[in-house]
């Protein structure tokens, strides 16, 4: 093919660009067709019987109505006085086993004493959109008896399509602390919010104002970290709430698995330990698990690598005293580990707070470490199809 002569041809350029045009389109086809799966696909789950009221983001600011920040919050009332508590999962939705952990919560949840208040989707905008440059997969599964679920792998931050453009810098309301111009649409340093600011402002607020209203004794915010992080396997809280999460810490270190305790930074502003606990009444803690997944030595980022969590790389790394907790490729750190993790250290802080606090004391069971090591994720999870059709909702 002689590639001058063509070009030298008007009819032969024409249609040259007609098929890299073409070609054009559909690659844009495919492409939003993608965005437009991971934008609109909606997770399911089947609460227990024991809820008594769903309530949204926007009842506690109302200016988040018809937004994809408005996020459903289902709370469960044992009718017998007690504490409050407020479990938050999603934040960052890449770190899903957070999601998941809160849906088994709401799936299994029994209350005997107090309330609970569950929010799985902290940050629902964040999880319709994927990480940019990563080559994430837009969803993992969860083998059930009924066949496998599917659910999203999401983004750190509040998606661009509902808040941009990013500042070069982002200051942090009102604390005026300066921080990374992305970290605008991260919700975890976006607190304590404002009424009027950005839409993961807003969002923060709304999740401040929850706090406040419903008057939650203990506030529980889940993460997961890389294994690489300092801050790994660990309770974050508050000052008025670290002796109840370092007695959680040395409980859960000497049962199930290692658990570490740190105090929350007093210059460190905008996260749910250091502001929730600043700005209300509650005793505010965050968890993290370790997830070899968002690690940045690792290999490909398969679905595989998030629900099994075994990755040479980060052996080697592991070997090489690289980690901040213990970690080999034959148990890697799978999605049943993590979600274990935060219901055992969830319910251990519960347990906690009604040893040092016996007035604010919640008496709740769900699925803890032991059993999702025996059973894994999915057998806590129930088939929507079998389920009534009012504990049913969509996410």
């Amino acid at each position: 093919m002689n590639i001058k002569a063509t070009l030298s041809n008007p009819k032969a350029r024409a249609g040259l660009k007609a098929a890299f045009l073409a070609l054009a389109l559909l690659l844009a086809f495919l492409a939003g067709r993608e965005f437009h799966e991971l934008r609109h696909y909606e997770e399911t789950v089947v609460s227990a019987p024991g809820l008594t009221e769903r309530k949204m983001l926007s009842d506690y600011l109302a200016s988040l109505e018809g937004t994809w920040m408005d996020s459903p919050v289902f709370v469960y009332d044992s009718g017998v006085p007690g504490g409050s508590v407020f479990v938050m999962g999603n934040v960052h939705p890449y770190e899903p086993a957070t999601s998941l952990a809160a849906y088994i919560i709401m799936e299994n949840i029994k209350v005997s004493k107090g309330k609970v208040f569950v929010l799985p989707q902290g940050n629902r905008s964040a999880s319709t959109t994927g990480m940019l440059a990563n080559a994430y997969p837009k969803f993992f599964s969860v083998p059930t008896s009924f066949g496998a679920k599917k659910y999203r792998l999401g983004d750190r931050g509040t998606n661009p399509l509902d808040q941009w453009p990013d500042p070069f810098t982002y200051v942090n309301y009102p604390s005026r602390q300066n921080l990374a111009y992305q970290d605008i649409r991260n919700m975890n340093r976006t607190y304590p919010g404002r009424p009027d600011g950005t839409l993961t402002e807003r969002a923060a607020y709304a999740v401040m104002e929850l706090i406040r209203r419903e008057k939650i004794d203990l506030a529980i915010d889940m993460h997961e970290a890389s294994l690489m992080y300092p801050v790994v396997g660990t309770y974050v809280a508050h000052d008025r709430s670290f002796d109840l999460a370092m007695m959680a810490a040395m409980t859960l270190t000497a049962g199930s698995f290692d658990m570490k305790c740190e105090s929350s930074p007093k210059g460190l502003r905008g996260l749910s330990h250091r502001e929730w606990g600043d700005y209300s009444d509650t005793l505010a803690v965050l968890m993290e698990t370790p997830e070899p997944f968002i690690d940045r030595v690792v290999g490909p980022m398969t679905e595989q690598l998030f629900t099994e969590g075994k990755d040479e790389f980060l052996d080697v790394a592991a070997r090489h005293g690289l980690t901040y907790v213990p970690y080999s490729y034959e148990t890697g750190a799978p999605l049943w580990y993590r979600c274990g993790r935060h219901l055992s250290g969830a319910l251990e802080a519960v347990a906690q707070m009604g040893a040092f606090f016996p007035e604010k004391e919640v008496l709740v069971e769900w699925p803890g470490y032991e059993e999702l090591k025996e059973h894994d994720c999915g057998y806590f999870l129930h088939d929507p199809g079998k389920a009534d059709p009012k504990l049913v909702f969509k996410q």
